[in-house]
């Protein structure tokens, strides 16, 4: 798997999802800037009244009020079902279900431009599901560790096992990254790694993790509590 490049800026992680995949948003970037800007020049005041024109569809671009903050967003329709619609954050990586209400109609040229969050994953490793054993302990400690923060993100190859376009939360492809704090401390791969958090993928270049590995099932962390040196143990997942 070769390296592809280092990300020109820093990223910034949106949202974290199940087994090890998260969103990332890059920092300073003027595209970001400039959809921000006419997002707060728009009147969204006034709901539209199911008599309108505004009939959202699956597949659709819109506007979606985010329930977190109350921030409106640009939002694909995922899912509709009578008057709820469920929506994907396209520039966050967000997904949740919002009423006819919560949503507005979006123009042509903010519609167009591509999402900002990009899917990613961990290079070289392997994260538990939340179905699998010690999944829930390595999503939380993953969010600790990323969410809302900032990083330099290194490409080390491209995933496509999730489609070839996005279609909502978690799908499309997704870049395989290495994510490298400000402080230069070990990356976030090797510290999932050291905690027992992830296994590493059986890849040739991912030999200067092993290391980080061993001292887990060393010490017995994580996915690695009942390893016994000399007993032959695979993680459940």
């Amino acid at each position: 798997m070769k390296k592809l490049k280092i990300w020109e800026n820093s990223v910034v992680i949106t949202e974290v999802l199940d087994s090890g995949k998260f969103y990332v948003q890059t920092v300073g970037d003027e595209k970001s800037a400039s959809i921000q800007q006419q997002l707060a020049s728009l009147n969204l005041e006034e709901a539209p009244s199911v008599g309108d024109a505004f009939n959202p569809k699956k597949g659709d671009i819109v506007l979606a009020l985010f329930s977190a903050d109350n921030s409106w967003n640009r939002a694909r329709i995922v899912n509709v079902r009578k008057d709820k619609f469920e929506v994907f954050y396209i520039d966050y990586g967000n997904q949740e279900v919002v009423p006819y209400s919560k949503l507005r109609p979006l123009n042509s040229s903010l519609a167009a431009a591509p999402g900002l969050a990009q899917l990613c994953s961990l290079a070289h490793v392997k994260v538990p599901s939340l179905e699998e054993e010690f999944g829930q302990e390595a999503g939380e400690y993953l969010s600790e560790c990323i969410l809302d923060k900032e990083f330099t993100a290194e490409i080390e190859g491209r995933d496509i096992s999730g489609g070839k376009f996005a279609e909502g939360r978690g799908t499309g492809p997704a870049l395989m990254v290495t994510l490298v704090a400000s402080d230069n401390v070990d990356n976030i791969n090797a510290v999932m790694l050291r905690n027992g958090f992830a296994i590493l993928d059986n890849h040739w270049k991912a030999r200067h993790l092993r290391k980080f590995q061993q001292e887990a099932k060393t010490f017995r962390r994580g996915i690695w509590h009942d390893y016994y040196e000399g007993i032959r143990f695979t993680p459940n997942f």
